[in-house]
């Protein structure tokens, strides 16, 4: 079994224990003990917003830096569509793209192709999902999935993101020009942390083909440098796809898609409530749901500079300058099994309460006697985000009913 790897990490000598990160996980991942925090890798899913909403820095995560690259005979880079957003709407992608090479690339790929590649797949796979079908394009979503939704992998549509996408045909074209597997570097210029544990545990039933993921704030001002240094790059047309480069934004897949009856939902939090009602039920006449961690969707990720609104606005001001879309007509039988099928292999994180069901059953008992003991104020003060997660902890043997100050002090209990 592969072992939990979580990209984000805590930092103790920052953390202050203010509590501010523990009250914004929206996973209930984080507790304080002996005034630190400390994360639950079990709940954690890499989302990013305790690395937001530290004010002293306590939370980073383990990345890649453009050191790293130097390893590597051949070094290419697959920047994120949601790049081309973070630089006005003067600069076009082509032009961005020449900036990245000058950090020692040898070649900068264009998602937007694997992108069009991932919808045309969509459009074959779709039905064989249970409705309403969703995509899985965020891994922090797929790890919500994991953690909290398990009865609804069989909704999943099965294919490949655009990244693995793109880092499979880079290593088909480098292999067939006579470079060895080890020979070609793979670096993908990520907007955000959830990405870090694709490349560190195998959430796929396959080696990776991604050597490294790399910040785009860590290169930000680097690229500005380039671009500022090369006032006369290239203007030639940018030969990206804007079905493609939709993919950075919000509903921008299901557009690229085609379908019409789809739920995009942006925000952990949101996806939560779209996810509880389709376990009860709901959601029949939809055909696919469209969901990611981050407010605005990948835009809105935790390692870009812009503000996700004006970002989308930028990318959709792109279209009238790109002279090309949907670079895909049609998919070989090859490329269709190689990036579908039952490539997904998602493994349930284990949050039972007992490995056996009289003792599992026995524990939610006493827990559901603890939430009715304890005050329900969800104070925090026992170093829990709510009442309810402190009585799981109880239970888990992660914490002690003495933690709570109102019942040590012989506080009010819930009655209700």
């Amino acid at each position: 079994m592969n072992k939990l790897f979580r990209a984000l990490k805590l930092n103790e000598e920052n953390c202050r224990g203010c509590t501010k990160c523990m009250n914004k996980c929206p996973m209930e991942a984080i507790r304080l003990k002996n005034s630190k925090a400390v994360i639950y890798e079990d709940r954690c899913i890499d989302c990013g917003i305790c690395i937001r909403t530290c004010p002293y820095s306590a939370y980073s995560a383990e990345k890649n830096s453009l050191c790293d690259i130097e390893s590597y005979k051949i070094k290419v880079a697959v920047p994120s569509t949601t790049l081309y957003s973070q630089f006005g709407s003067n600069v076009k992608p082509f032009q961005i793209n020449e900036a990245i090479k000058k950090l020692g690339f040898d070649k900068v790929f264009d998602i937007s192709y694997a992108s069009d590649i991932t919808s045309e797949i969509i459009k074959k796979e779709i039905d064989k999902a249970e409705k309403p079908a969703i995509g899985v394009f965020c891994p922090s979503i797929q790890e919500l999935i994991k953690v909290n939704y398990p009865s609804l992998l069989p909704h999943i549509v099965k294919v490949l993101t655009p990244i693995e996408i793109s880092a499979s045909l880079i290593r088909d074209e480098y292999l067939k020009k006579g470079f060895s597997y080890d020979e070609v570097g793979v670096f993908y210029l990520s907007p955000c942390v959830a990405w870090i544990p694709m490349i560190k545990s195998s959430a796929l039933n396959l080696k990776t083909k991604i050597n490294g993921i790399i910040a785009i704030n860590d290169i930000y001002s680097n690229i500005i440098k380039n671009l500022e240094n090369e006032k006369n790059l290239s203007t030639k047309p940018s030969n990206i796809s804007y079905t493609g480069l939709s993919w950075a934004y919000i509903e921008g897949a299901s557009e690229s898609i085609g379908l019409k009856q789809f739920i995009a939902v942006d925000g952990i939090e949101n996806v939560k409530l779209v996810f509880d009602d389709i376990v009860n039920g709901k959601f029949k006449d939809v055909d696919f749901v469209e969901s990611y961690a981050c407010n605005g969707g990948c835009v809105g990720g935790t390692f870009l500079i812009e503000n996700p609104y004006n970002a989308k606005r930028i990318t959709k001001n792109y279209f009238d300058k790109i002279n090309f879309t949907y670079g895909v007509k049609e998919i070989s039988d090859y490329y269709h099994k190689e990036f579908s099928g039952d490539v997904k292999n998602i493994k349930v994180v284990n949050q039972k309460l007992a490995d056996d069901f009289m003792s599992a059953v026995r524990k939610m008992k006493y827990m559901n006697e603890l939430v009715n003991m304890l005050p329900g104020t969800d104070c925090g003060l026992c170093g829990s985000p709510s009442c309810k997660a402190f009585a799981e902890d109880v239970v888990r043997g992660l914490a002690s009913l003495d933690e709570c100050i109102m019942i040590k002090n012989g506080g009010e209990k819930n009655e209700s």
